[in-house]
């Protein structure tokens, strides 16, 4: 099976971009269903998946990055104490895996969190249906799409920025 580095450089890129487009697409149908006839609802709708899936990526890769930073540092401590610097390297990051699966459950919080707030300001518009159906709807989805962008990570399709 090819990774996803091995098909080209272009292919995170789409997924990215496919991620944008189809949580800009969502957001503008469900505004329509749960909030029709209002554009400030619309542009909401239109940014809650996107802002969101931003939000989680930088995320993803700040908690990478910390336990990156935690794994050489831990790596330094023990190369000084036994005067193997290269080899404490080498065992600290050898089962550091760059398309790992670490940190990547901020996306469903920060989905479910962003998706919420999005549907209580859509739910105050006037021409909006009733309250709960509005909240439920874009917290739902923004679980739904939250753990759909969670497991394209853990496989490796959605990699960090370093893995290709």
């Amino acid at each position: 099976m090819k990774r996803p580095c091995d098909i080209g450089s272009w292919v995170p890129d789409l997924l990215v971009g496919a991620l944008f487009f189809a949580g800009m697409l969502a957001g503008i149908g469900l505004t329509a269903i749960t909030a029709p006839h209002s554009q400030a609802a619309m542009f909401i709708g239109f940014l809650v998946w996107p802002v969101g899936f931003g939000v989680g990526m930088s995320l993803w890769y700040s908690v990478a990055g910390s336990q990156l930073a935690g794994k050489l540092v831990r790596a330094l401590f023990q190369g000084l104490r036994t005067w193997d610097l290269e080899g404490s390297l080498r065992r600290e990051l050898a089962d550091m895996d760059w398309r790992s699966s670490r940190g990547t459950r901020v996306f469903v919080p920060t989905m479910v969190l962003v998706s919420f707030f999005a549907g209580l300001v859509i739910a105050c518009v006037p021409t909006a249906r009733s309250f709960e159906l509005v909240v439920c709807a874009f917290t739902g989805f923004g679980l739904a799409y939250g753990m759909f962008v969670t497991w394209l990570a853990r496989l490796g399709i959605l990699p960090m920025p370093r893995a290709c």
